[in-house]
């Protein structure tokens, strides 16, 4: 059974309808699909037409069963289409990975998820896990449990640095775990004739090279009918684009095993470390700090020893750096996000960014303008507090500076600089030959 967790701590970003209508994808191909519902907020069942009063056992009963004789997976599942079940969750989910609520207390408690899917190896052939908006032991059941995660990001203004933070939280736990996981990025929620949407994605696929899914699920309102009529797109609506879309999500995933994905690499030293704010702990994430004394299947004597050891260390070195706002960058595969600020090479041109008050007079001068200190404005973005300019450029090496207030300097958000003939700086940005717009 090949098993996929799909996470994302950001709510909107299509999560629960991409696990949804991905399983109702395989299924329809004759897959023997389960579909488990990890959230609390039981939106798996509303978006498949399951009346949440009827539910009377679920992924919560399963796993605290998942090793019993007793278990009876026939009474927790509901069939809700052919080759398609449901295990599904109720708010009574979230009480359980606290203290005190059963699941919490269990020596094997971040492995139940595993354990339970293991017993049902024989009965699928694939099976999707949604996730909770929170990390916490649900969310790092579901990751034990699989291998490979999918992230569904949406094209918005925010989304750069949301898929920077979700990466970086993955890893911390894939850390944890002590196993690769084959992760990707699904673009979602994509206008295509949005401007900023294209640029955003444009800027995703070139800082995540290789961990974009080369397919993107456009928003369409049919998704959203789908759901109230608690049907998957597949069947709500045939003929539309968004069911092309999940076709092609999981052509892609059928075409690319999870041993071809880029996988999210297991470095130690600074993620043990825990440092503050890099994981978005909720208080049932508080529970997932006592994980690292739960030792990895298979550790001799003396190597489960070390590993508690390493574990409650790493729980002081944390109250330590909790009090440290200036940490090192987080080592891994992906380089550092794109600022906000600064300039950023786009679709459209280069986009220039500065933050200012709206008091400010804020021009850009450069090789692009004839360096002129106030022909190109940036206009203020009371949204963002910035003031912001888009300036079509072809293709080639530019000096610029920002002028404030009659003041000329070189950009504070751009590290690519070069001494000019007084001695300052100026500011580089370069635009390529070609632009990755697709």
């Amino acid at each position: 059974m090949r098993t996929i967790a799909i996470v994302n701590q950001k709510g909107g970003c299509g999560k629960t309808t991409t696990a949804i209508n991905l399983a109702a994808v395989f299924a329809h191909r004759g897959l023997r699909t389960l579909l488990v519902d990890m959230d609390p907020q039981s939106h798996c069942a509303t978006g498949l037409g399951v009346p949440d009063e009827q539910i009377k056992m679920s992924v919560g009963d399963a796993l605290l069963k998942a090793d019993s004789e007793d278990l009876d997976i026939a009474s927790h599942v509901w069939e809700v289409a052919g080759n398609l079940d449901l295990l599904p969750s109720t708010m009574r989910l979230a009480g359980l990975e606290a203290p005190g609520g059963g699941l919490h207390e269990l020596p094997d408690r971040d492995r139940r998820l595993a354990i339970l899917l293991a017993r049902l190896d024989d009965r699928y052939d694939r099976c999707l896990i949604d996730c909770p908006p929170t990390i916490g032991l649900l969310t790092f059941n579901a990751l034990r449990a699989s291998r490979e995660a999918l992230i569904p990001v949406e094209t918005g203004f925010f989304s750069l640095r949301g898929a920077e933070k979700q990466w970086r939280t993955i890893r911390q736990l894939v850390e944890r775990i002590g196993r690769p996981i084959a992760c990707h990025l699904v673009p979602t929620l994509y206008n295509e004739d949005s401007a900023l949407a294209t640029d955003i994605l444009a800027a995703l696929r070139r800082q995540f090279a290789g961990q974009v899914i080369p397919v993107v699920v456009h928003e369409d309102e049919v998704v959203r009918e789908a759901t109230s009529f608690g049907q998957p797109v597949i069947e709500y609506a045939p003929q539309s684009r968004a069911r092309d879309d999940l076709e092609k999500l999981a052509d892609w995933l059928e075409d690319h095993p999870p041993h071809s994905g880029v996988q999210i690499e297991i470095v130690h030293g600074a993620g043990d470390r825990g440092r503050s704010g890099e994981m978005a702990l909720t208080r049932s994430g508080e529970a997932l700090q006592g994980l690292a004394l739960s030792p990895p299947a298979g550790l001799g004597r003396a190597a489960e020893l070390a590993h508690r050891i390493r574990g409650l260390k790493g729980r002081i070195d944390k109250r330590a750096s909790d009090h440290d706002q200036h940490d090192e960058p987080t080592p891994g595969p992906s380089a550092p996000m794109p600022p906000v600020f600064g300039a950023i090479v786009m679709t459209r041109g280069v986009r220039f960014a500065h933050p200012a008050e709206a008091n400010k007079h804020v021009f850009v001068a450069g090789d692009f303008n004839g360096w002129s200190a106030t022909s190109t404005p940036l206009t203020f973005d009371e949204k963002f507090a910035m003031h912001v300019a888009v300036i079509e450029m072809p293709p080639g090496r530019y000096r610029y500076r920002l002028v404030v207030d009659g003041h000329w300097m070189a950009d504070p958000h751009n590290e690519h600089k070069q001494v000019n003939d007084y001695g300052e700086f100026n500011s580089v940005v370069v635009v390529p030959d070609t632009q990755d717009a697709s």
